[in-house]
């Protein structure tokens, strides 16, 4: 599903949220463990392509790394 090109790694871990119900966000599943930007990036493409939502149903979101000190 990923795309083999050379990625810059930032250290941060996102996940995609997808609208369904007008006000009710869930995690898409291929984030659920969540990804590096480049992964958020082409799942969001993904399902503009081929699951046939709409931009405003997709958001990228920045999970906070909790474990760092």
């Amino acid at each position: 599903m990923f795309r083999q090109e050379l990625q810059v790694m930032d250290g941060k871990r996102y996940i995609v949220l997808e609208c369904q119900f007008r006000r009710e966000w869930n995690v898409a599943i291929e984030s659920r463990g969540t990804v590096t930007q480049g992964e958020a990036i082409e799942i969001v493409q993904y399902w503009l392509k081929y699951k046939g939502v709409s931009q405003k149903q997709l958001k990228i979101v920045e999970v906070p790394d909790i474990l760092r000190s």
